[in-house]
């Protein structure tokens, strides 16, 4: 259901809450009528040299016990206001997150972080200030003003009341002037506030490769630029909201004047009493606070307005992945068996597919390779088994059932996958590979650690497991990152384990080691490897190589090299890459050896030469 308010449905839900605020305040300004009231007593009564001394300290103590209750409920109608303003503060915020987890990577990679912070942050916040000041102060003047105009002229004079605050619609005119102006620049500071915080996370997430090409001034003066835009686009807002200010001040101005000028008039003439024009302009006086807030809570309003489009923009976002209407609830567990009929596959921003007519079989407990150039589409195929997009119906089962029907968290529940960009959180290295609903214990971790060949590495740091990580896990190496990233995977236990080039980090003995210890994992699960080495593949029950989004060739390592084809000549031309990186370790040590004193140089050619026979 599309969401169409987010302060009036607030207002809505906590309505007694308000109506309680209301009350309050409206106890307030009751009080602040008693004292112009006792104003124009005194001055009638001293001006007629009838005030005695106990009507003065009388008077003076109503004033005080008025000024101590309008503290109180006053203050008391703001800290109840302000409150609800700050719940729906947390509520928005909770909202927002909790809608962001439910739309798919596909929203996110249009979407600038900086924008995202900005939503979450800046666009909350005047949201907060719309119920926190702008609510408080329109009901303030509602009731105050109702109350002050009807006691003006119930115990003043209606003439010159009406003529007094005869100029005061010009603020309504002027509201409206100003409404659609501050709200188009209000939208402008926003997306400058995006820009200026995008530019930042960008730098910081950056800083490596900025210092390492010397881009600092060139940093130095992108960011100058978004933040000078950012103050430009701060100076319009703040030009619209002085000028509105001010006007509405001129405006509030020429209501005094006809007021000092016409009941100055009256009071000579004997039509008003002195102490009827005392009592008079001090109800004038509290006119003015009110209605000098509505300039505000106009330009508050609007950019209130602006910031819930935004916010509503993002909510009524439908995800693109969600649980189909066909949907089986009642799926509690998966075995693992997968079968892709006739997949083609296209990205929404593509104009080519990125899959085309792909089938094949695993069976539960067997494993699939698949190799293939970059863009290829592996990870693609991957993508979809997850769900991480939607593939057409029919065309992915597991376990005999539509991937489209299965419900999304009993999917992922039962997937373990290790990403090729082994994304590890800001937290304890324990906590990154018990990244799980479920909590594991430390002989799990460990044991989950050891298989992923990471256990020594994490048993060296002084806090070992607690140790807490920077942020994107930058306190460790790419290689620890990618075998905590396969620690995270093979705790889950899952039905289906996805390796998505997950080894291109390790060096090979590195990688011998992770998938010796592997095998016991995978032997009960389906695996499925995406990989560049050979080495990483070559086991596998069968492999698949994809060119250009379709299966080129299909078969086991050893068909595949009789074959003759890109298998094979990927498969020949890393045996080539191997021996010669394995020449130049042999005569990089040569080299060391002949810089060595004493050592026989029959010795040296002997190892020259055994080098050369070997490579």
């Amino acid at each position: 259901m599309e969401r169409k308010h987010i302060v009036w449905k607030h207002v809505i839900d906590y309505r007694y809450s308000y109506l309680i605020g209301f009350a309050l305040l409206s106890i307030s300004s009751v009080m602040q009528l008693v004292i112009p009231t006792l104003l124009g007593t005194f001055t009638d009564r001293l001006e007629m040299s009838l005030l005695t001394y106990k009507e003065a300290l009388q008077i003076a103590l109503w004033m005080l016990l008025a000024g101590l209750g309008i503290a109180i409920f006053r203050s008391s109608s703001r800290i109840f206001l302000f409150r609800l303003s700050r719940l729906l503060d947390r509520q928005i915020r909770d909202d927002l997150f909790r809608h962001w987890e439910t739309l798919s990577t596909q929203y996110f990679k249009s979407r600038r972080v900086g924008d995202l912070m900005s939503h979450a942050i800046s666009d909350v916040s005047v949201i907060r200030e719309v119920t926190q000041g702008g609510i408080f102060n329109i009901l303030e003047a509602v009731v105050l003003i109702t109350l002050t105009v009807v006691t003006m002229v119930t115990t003043v004079d209606p003439l010159l009341t009406l003529l007094t605050l005869l100029p005061l619609p010009l603020l309504t005119i002027l509201s409206y002037r100003f409404r659609s102006r501050i709200q188009r620049e209000s939208v402008d500071v926003q997306e400058a506030i995006g820009s200026l915080t995008s530019r930042v996370q960008e730098f910081v997430a950056g800083i490596r490769v900025v210092m390492s090409f010397r881009q600092e001034k060139e940093q130095i003066r992108l960011f100058g630029e978004d933040n000078h835009h950012a103050v430009a686009m701060n100076r319009k807002l703040v030009k619209s909201n002085s000028l509105f200010g001010a006007l509405s001040s001129a405006v509030v101005g020429f209501s005094f004047l006809v007021s000092v000028v016409l009941g100055g008039i009256m009071v000579l003439h004997g039509r008003i009493t002195l102490g009827e024009f005392v009592a008079f302009n001090s109800f004038l006086s509290l006119l003015m606070g009110p209605i000098d807030n509505l300039g505000k809570v106009v330009s508050t309003m609007q950019r209130g307005k602006a910031s819930e489009k935004r916010l509503l923009a993002i909510l009524n976002t439908r995800p693109d992945v969600a649980d189909d209407s066909n949907a089986d609830f009642s799926i509690e567990s998966l075995d693992g068996a997968i079968e892709v009929r006739g997949l083609s596959f296209s990205y929404p921003e593509a104009s080519e597919p990125a899959l085309r007519n792909i089938s094949l079989t695993v069976p539960k407990g067997t494993s699939l390779a698949i190799v293939g150039k970059v863009g290829s589409g592996k990870s693609t195929l991957v993508h979809l088994l997850v769900r991480l997009y939607n593939p057409p119906r029919g065309t992915v089962l597991l376990d005999g059932r539509d991937i489209n029907e299965i419900p999304l968290h009993v999917l992922r529940s039962h997937i373990g996958i290790v990403p090729q960009d082994q994304f590890l959180f800001s937290t304890t290295i324990r906590d990154n590979i018990g990244f799980d609903p479920k909590p594991y214990g430390d002989e799990e971790i460990e044991q989950a650690a050891k298989v992923a060949q990471v256990y020594d590495n994490i048993a060296e740091f002084p806090h070992q497991f607690q140790t807490a990580l920077g942020e994107r896990g930058i306190s460790l190496s790419g290689g620890q990152r990618q075998r905590v990233s396969i620690a995270r995977a093979i705790i889950k236990k899952p039905s289906i384990l996805i390796f998505d080039d997950s080894l291109s980090a390790v060096d090979t003995e590195t990688e011998d080691r992770i998938l010796e210890g592997l095998n016991s994992v995978m032997e009960s699960r389906t695996t499925i490897i995406i990989g560049h080495r050979i080495s990483s593949v070559q086991s596998a029950d069968q492999i698949v190589v994809l060119e250009e989004g379709e299966i080129a060739e299909r078969g086991t390592h050893e068909s595949l090299l009789a074959l003759g084809g890109l298998y094979a000549d990927l498969y020949h031309k890393q045996l080539l890459d191997e021996a010669v990186r394995g020449q130049e370790s042999e005569w990089e040590g040569d080299k060391v050896a002949n810089t060595v004193p004493g050592t026989p140089r029959a010795s040296q050619n002997l190892g020259v030469a055994t080098g050369g026979r070997a490579g």
